[in-house]
């Protein structure tokens, strides 16, 4: 099945096909686990995606006065199934899939309608009053159409793999049905759903794929008519594109207060700023791009992109604070759903696709080693809703009444995938070795090895076989390895300079190679700052219906993280620490440190890297065990003082 549109701007970086590029070593080895429990496994595939199903059968998410939002969960599953199969090159998980999408397209109906809601015309946002009356608190929450895209974009990624017409035409239909309940009603996709529309406006990717597919215009123009609406002189809300043009932090974009924010989970009709959603309109405002060549759409993905990394950063490598955009690169403690870091690893990873800027690598890979991995937990099974940089993770729990579905869980398929592609991608001049993770990568005849665990030792054997001829490699060298050292073949071991893409010269059969990172422990200072109870970050902090953990987990005192390498350190319960040492007021922040060797202990299993710490400060000489972060807390613990970050 092939497009009949091609993009107007073609990609910088082509990336491997899923089954031409594994993840290999101890993070390859999550991720096979993973697969096994939540997408290929008998119990994942009789079980969780069999529910999953059965929500389009049943129609209950309209029966309260809001709305839920189980129309998600066979859409994110089928997505991130669709490319675990591809990786695996599984034919058998293939015709699984394929069945699976033949039970759904006999839950649609003559029209084309296809959810889980049972009143098509329950699409727009639901009486806060009426709701709160039954809930408790104010919720305009009706996620129809935001449902609906997942399910599209879902039948849209089978049909291609499969080169299923059945299922396009499932796709075609629903689609058909989307634009034409719009037309009839004459009312913009912001008007639905909720948060101004910005979730269900994030149906503008698969409409969009779907336009290349047929070449039907009409998904083109539905597109267009939903990005109109964020170029709005009024700047009526979302208005994403003239907002990320204005390089002001999305916090300031509307006026609203963390104080106001804190009142509530959802004040209704009020603008809350969701990172999740609003990233993923970005996923479709890039594809736009491609599309049309409109300079515009790329400058303010790009200008969102740098507003994230200059207010939003979390320690944690993540953007935003527990699912908000609340200028999080202010607080010392960061809390960060597993779908915000999915969709900011998305955003670099498009971004660095149409661009080749080496940036958007830096900022990938400090996401995927830090908080993404840790929110899948060690034996594939569960994962984390929230990371957290103290305390404990917040695990995905079954949301909607439901036993086995959860939106960030259903998701984390998505983003191994997308970091197995990032690992080595090409262009016109070459081979782009872009992470050092354990891979193998074939590009035709070309393979490329990364070998050896550089979060431990330091150190990478990359190994290029068969290369195109006159193409080149180019390493990319990480900003925090200062002093980085290479040798090719059999020569001197020479400097390179960091932060840029170092270019080798390829032999027409074998080119070995050996790099040394500079694994010197960078210190973080994170700056303690009090929060009364109704300020957002602390609200959410807490226990409770919607709290992440205990209170008096939250720093105490100003503190210090380290970093060694890309990933963040951190002491844990898992391999011996102590609470009382954890989470006391004892603290190395604002002390002279004189040294700090952190060499890493060989042979532990289970682990990114753990480290012997020592540290030298105001005379003083501290020793401490540390793992990677992603590893101090990825299993479901009720223990609230499991692990901790800071010194």
């Amino acid at each position: 099945m092939n497009y009949k549109v091609n993009y107007k701007v073609q990609n910088v970086m082509e990336t491997a096909p899923l089954g031409n590029c594994f993840l290999e070593g101890e993070i390859g080895a999550r991720f096979d686990r993973f697969i096994l429990e939540r997408v290929s496994g008998k119990f994942a595939l009789e079980e969780i995606l069999r529910e999953a199903e059965d929500f389009f059968a049943t129609q209950y998410d309209d029966i309260y006065t809001f709305g839920y939002w189980r129309s998600e969960f066979w859409g994110k599953l089928m997505l991130s199934a669709v490319r675990c199969s591809q990786y695996k090159n599984d034919d058998v998980l293939k015709e699984e899939l394929r069945k699976s999408c033949y039970t759904m397209l006999s839950y649609q109906r003559e029209d084309g309608y296809l959810s889980t809601y049972r009143n098509s015309d329950n699409i727009y946002p639901v009486d806060v009053v009426k709701s709160a009356l039954y809930s408790g608190w104010e919720a305009n929450y009706c996620w129809n159409v935001w449902g609906m895209k997942y399910t599209l974009w879902a039948l849209i990624e089978a049909a291609m793999y499969m080169d299923d017409e059945k299922i396009l035409t499932g796709a075609v239909k629903l689609a058909d049905w989307i634009v034409g309940k719009f037309k009839s009603d004459g009312t913009r996709v912001k008007d639905s759903g909720v948060m101004d529309g910005m979730p269900s406006s994030s149906i503008l990717k698969p409409m969009l794929v779907l336009y290349r597919i047929t070449g039907d215009e009409k998904y083109l123009t539905f597109g267009k008519d939903i990005v109109k609406e964020w170029s709005r002189e009024d700047n009526e809300r979302p208005n994403l594109i003239t907002n990320a043009l204005s390089g002001e932090a999305v916090a300031e974009w509307y006026g609203i207060s963390s104080k106001k924010l804190s009142e509530g989970h959802d004040l209704g009709a009020d603008w809350v700023p969701k990172a999740y959603e609003m990233t993923s309109c970005f996923d479709g405002i890039i594809e736009l791009y491609r599309i049309t060549g409109e300079e515009v759409l790329l400058e303010a993905s790009k200008a969102f992109y740098e507003i994230l990394l200059k207010h939003e950063s979390n320690i944690l490598g993540s953007v935003g604070y527990c699912e908000r955009y609340q200028n999080a690169a202010h607080y010392a403690d960061s809390a960060t759903e597993i779908c915000d870091v999915l969709h900011w690893m998305r955003l670099c990873y498009e971004l660095f696709r149409i661009t080749g800027d080496v940036k958007y690598m830096h900022s990938f890979e400090k996401a995927f080693v830090n908080a993404y991995i840790a929110g899948v937990y060690a034996d594939g099974t569960n994962g984390a809703f929230f990371v957290r940089s103290a305390g404990r993770h917040y695990t995905a729990l079954p949301q909607c009444e439901t036993k086995y579905q959860h939106c960030c869980l259903n998701n984390v398929g998505r983003g191994f995938t997308n970091a197995a592609e990032t690992q080595v991608t090409k262009s016109e001049k070459g081979y782009f070795v872009n992470m050092f993770t354990q891979s193998y990568v074939r590009f035709g005849n070309t393979e490329i090895r990364v070998g050896a665990n550089y979060f431990d030792s330091g150190w990478v054997g990359i190994s290029v076989r068969n290369p195109e001829k006159d193409k080149k490699l180019y390493i990319r060298v990480p900003e925090w390895s200062k002093n980085t050292k290479i040798r090719v073949g059999l020569g001197d071991e020479v400097s390179i300079p960091c932060g840029e893409y170092y270019e080798i010269d390829l032999e027409p059969d074998t080119t070995i190679m050996k790099i040394r990172f500079d694994m010197t422990v960078e210190v973080i200072n994170c700056e303690w700052q009090e929060l009364p109870d109704n300020d957002y970050h602390s609200f959410r902090w807490r226990d409770g219906m919607y709290g992440l953990c205990n209170k008096d987990c939250m720093l105490p005192c100003s503190k210090i993280v380290l970093r060694r390498g890309p990933v963040i350190l951190a002491r844990s319960k898992k391999f011996g620490a102590k609470e009382e040492n954890m989470f006391s007021c004892d603290t190395l922040y604002g002390k002279k440190i004189e040294s700090i060797v952190a060499p890493h202990i060989p042979n532990n299993t289970g682990v990114l890297v753990s480290t012997r710490v020592m540290i030298t400060a105001d005379g003083e000489k501290h020793e401490y065990i540390m793992c990677d972060f992603a590893s101090a807390g990825n299993i479901d613990s009720s223990d609230p003082k499991l692990f901790s970050i800071y010194l």
